[in-house]
């Protein structure tokens, strides 16, 4: 049976992606700080043997017993409500917490699949946006430590695929998601 760490599993998407992958067969472990989360998203999984659930920050070192095949990082306040309230936390998940799950991916050799945001180009003064276009960004706004966040997840994630051959995947949208590609 294939496992899988999914972030921020308690959280809108993280914990529809519980759902998704334990219908798919999957072991899998959910983690969340429940700072933004709620359990009673991902509570009717708990009676379920292959499911678990980790309350862990990521931003703290995270382990996971035994093999892990896949990683899906969703852990993030990604409401500009939560996020104003909790600006540290939200930097500090987008990079501590990305850090310490890349390197938990190259430790037990598991694809990783970061959730990134079209916020990382800032308000666009292109429409639409093409793949060339790099934004228009302001990193000491009030939604910067959303955005940076994100920004440095993406940089960092491809870092670790250049430098390290780690498989890795971000992405932007739902739309372009297509949970296939893990």
């Amino acid at each position: 049976m294939k496992k899988i760490l999914i972030t921020g599993a308690a959280g809108f998407l993280g914990s529809h992606l519980c759902d998704r992958f334990i219908s798919e067969g999957f072991h899998v472990i959910g983690m969340d700080n429940l700072i933004t989360g709620d359990l009673n998203n991902i509570s009717h999984l708990f009676p379920l043997d292959n499911f678990e659930f980790h309350h862990h920050d990521v931003t703290k070192f995270v382990h996971v017993s035994g093999t892990l095949d896949y990683i899906l990082h969703f852990a993030s306040p990604a409401s500009p409500i939560d996020y104003l309230k909790i600006p540290i936390k939200t930097l500090k998940v987008g990079s501590l917490g990305t850090l310490n799950l890349l390197g938990l991916a190259k430790d037990k050799n598991a694809r990783i699949l970061v959730a990134s945001t079209s916020e990382v180009y800032g308000d666009p003064m292109v429409h639409p946006q093409t793949e060339e276009y790099f934004g228009n960004v302001n990193p000491v706004g009030p939604r910067g430590v959303y955005d940076e966040a994100k920004r440095f997840m993406e940089s960092i994630t491809m870092a670790y695929h250049r430098h390290h051959g780690l498989d890795t995947r971000i992405v932007a949208s739902l739309i372009h998601m297509g949970l296939e590609c893990v």
